[in-house]
């Protein structure tokens, strides 16, 4: 046999030998790693700590893409002594309109000579192990609700392509959407969505979580349907609850909502209102080296320490993103990039609303 092909052949052996010893070692470490990561899930789930325990199987089933984690060593029956129960339909307190003095209290500040405060704020947040920002604005009207399109048919919009869409100087995501094993494209909402008083998603009879703006700018979150949303003269509205079925109300004139505040610990995204009116969009980053994330609890301690008297949930997780001045302020948690969502809350410029 020619020496050439001989060593051609001895040179395709040890390829193909390299090749499956390299296999061999790709296919051991993915092995060590899906056990440590059963290891570690084995701890969480059956380790000696009921609290983290909970705190682990709420943060898990809050997610789209690994909810499907929490089953694995419990079952559905062991599960449920962790994980809080479903407050959908146990929301009965409405907003008190009242308690809102928009126009009495710039007229308060003007009598005693106060200067005029910006019209908005960014604000760097750093409460405990919590990192994120914040929006004040000082005019409730300015903030209107901003959608994708035409819902379920076409894709959701990345946050900043649609501020842009409204010339909008701010914005945060806002309500839910359908996203099955995190695989959705943004562009169905969950629940329902109102815009400019018209009803874009859901219906005039069906039970909503909501949260929202009437035509004054006042906040309102509770249980309501579309009829009653009109009713109470919402102009913008969207819903979200968790996958369990936790309702989106944080605090309800004044009053911490608690039945609400499971222990999970992701990103978040709220909205609250000052007795004076003032709005407060809140975004707090999570599952990075700087921050795990917030709990809703702590959430409502930062909405209550910028005096919000009413407050609701919005979509989290990877969805939680804040932008302003056409750029993503917050460290988004998607590891893929900002993702496509079917509605935002935006800011308007000043010179847009009063102009």
């Amino acid at each position: 046999m020619d020496e050439n092909v001989k060593k051609k052949k001895r040179r395709k052996k040890r390829k193909k030998h390299v090749f499956g010893r390299l296999l061999a070692f790709l296919g051991l470490t993915l092995l060590c790693v899906i056990v440590t990561l059963l290891g570690v899930v084995w701890v969480f789930e059956k380790g000696p700590s009921p609290t983290l325990t909970g705190i682990f199987c709420n943060t898990v089933r809050e997610t789209s893409a690994i909810r499907w984690l929490s089953n694995i060593f419990l079952s559905d029956e062991e599960l449920s002594q962790y994980i809080l129960q479903s407050t959908e339909d146990m929301e009965t307190e409405q907003v008190n309109t009242s308690l809102i003095h928009i126009a009495e209290a710039r007229e308060t500040a003007a009598a005693n000579g106060e200067e005029q405060q910006p019209y908005l704020q960014v604000v760097d947040i750093a409460y405990g192990t919590c990192r994120g920002k914040l929006l004040i604005i000082r005019e409730p009207k300015s903030v209107i609700l901003g959608t994708s399109g035409r819902f379920g048919v076409d894709p959701g919009l990345q946050l900043t392509e649609m501020v842009a869409k409204y010339n909008g100087l701010a914005g945060t995501n806002a309500g839910g959407f359908i996203d099955n094993n995190g695989m959705g494209d943004g562009g169905t909402p969950t629940g329902m969505v109102l815009c400019e008083g018209e009803i874009l998603y859901g219906d005039r009879y069906t039970n909503y979580n909501v949260i929202g703006l009437d035509g004054d700018g006042i906040l309102h979150v509770g249980r309501m349907s579309g009829a009653e949303a009109l009713e109470n003269g919402m102009k913008y509205a969207v819903s979200f609850t968790t996958h369990d079925g936790i309702a989106s109300s944080l605090i309800i004139n004044g009053e911490v909502q608690t039945q609400n505040l499971g222990p999970g610990v992701n990103p978040r995204t709220a909205i609250g209102q000052r007795d004076d009116g003032t709005l407060l969009l809140l975004v707090l980053d999570g599952r990075s080296s700087k921050t795990l994330g917030a709990t809703l609890e702590n959430v409502v301690d930062i909405m209550l320490q910028y005096g919000a008297i009413n407050a609701g949930n919005l979509d989290g997780g990877s969805s939680s993103v804040m932008v302003y001045g056409g750029e993503i302020i917050n460290n988004c948690a998607s590891v893929t990039g900002p993702r496509g969502i079917p509605t935002g809350f935006i800011v308007l410029r000043e010179e847009d609303l009063h102009g």
